[in-house]
């Protein structure tokens, strides 16, 4: 039996749910192997020696997560990131634009519904921050990723199933324009100003990214079937960036630019379609900012 093991970082568990959502699926996985280590669903202290297969959900937040990533490859022959959290940073990875104690105070002194008159940071038995977050491949080699916040069920069977047939998993590497099914025009839209919110209805059969509204599609992986554009929600960028794209964030910025005339429409004022966007970091790095070539917020040493 191949043995299985999984665990949690910084995340959510939404990886793990989206690994139950197999259904019926799942039962012939787990006919194949054995489920030697979940925090999930066991309460196994110490991870096995010897496992095949680790899942990893979740990134490196803390010194805690780092001594649960390296024993785990230490452990298992073959380790997967599982999810965006763990191939990117994810959404915890916006952290990344304050310090840690400015974060720590946030949380514990000046929230509205704190009560800590003493002012006081719990730092008994707690793990130390790491100095911000960071995907998993900085941490342990990785050998593969599962992108998504969650994960497709269906892309999670496909990996785990070429694995336990001995093959090597197949994820896809172009883009998620490629498998929506909007339409784009033939003669190209030249666009002048984004928004993040609707504003009326769009167009249920057009391009998002043409109609104006802030759509990832040309920088991010496909995989999940165009799900969000499909029924009229822009893509976000949950699944990481597509193929050999290094920062998911400068990609979508340079198909702004060359996809669609922001270069090249003279009637178009550049410095137009930049200040229309109101939170940059938070719609281009939503899930990826750990991972960008620039992971962090540059502060000036004052």
């Amino acid at each position: 039996m191949v043995k299985i093991a999984t665990t949690w970082l910084c995340c959510c568990s939404g990886c793990h749910i989206s690994l139950l959502d197999l259904h019926e699926e799942l039962l012939n996985i787990l006919d194949k192997v054995e489920l030697v280590h979940c925090p999930v669903l066991m309460d196994v202290k110490e991870i096995p020696e010897n496992v095949d297969i680790a899942l990893i959900e979740g990134g490196i937040r803390n010194k805690e997560n780092e001594e649960i990533a390296k024993e785990m490859r230490k452990k298992a022959k073959i380790v997967i990131a599982f999810g965006s959290c763990a191939g990117f940073g994810g959404v915890p990875g916006l952290g990344n634009l304050y310090s840690n104690e400015e974060i720590l105070n946030k949380v514990y002194k000046t929230t509205l519904t704190t009560e800590n008159e003493k002012g006081i940071i719990p730092d008994e038995e707690v793990p130390e921050l790491t100095s911000r977050v960071k995907p998993l491949s900085n941490v342990i080699d990785v050998d593969f990723v599962i992108p998504g916040c969650p994960p497709e069920p269906e892309l999670i069977a496909k990996v785990l199933t070429a694995l336990l047939e001995g093959k090597t998993p197949e994820l896809p590497k172009n883009n998620l324009c490629e498998e929506c099914p909007r339409k784009k025009s033939k003669e190209g839209v030249s666009i002048a100003t984004l928004k993040r919110k609707f504003k009326g209805t769009p167009d249920p059969e057009k391009c998002l990214l043409e109609q104006g509204y802030l759509c990832m599609g040309p920088a991010t992986r496909a995989g999940c079937g165009a799900r969000c554009p499909r029924v009229g929600i822009p893509c976000a960028g949950c699944s990481g960036p597509a193929g050999n794209i290094v920062d998911q964030g400068a990609k979508m910025i340079s198909a702004l630019c060359s996809d669609y005339g922001v270069d090249k429409d003279k009637e178009v004022n550049p410095t137009i379609l930049p200040k229309s966007i109101e939170d940059k970091i938070g719609c281009f790095y939503k899930f990826t900012l750990p991972s960008a070539l620039i992971p962090v917020k540059l502060r000036r040493n004052e």
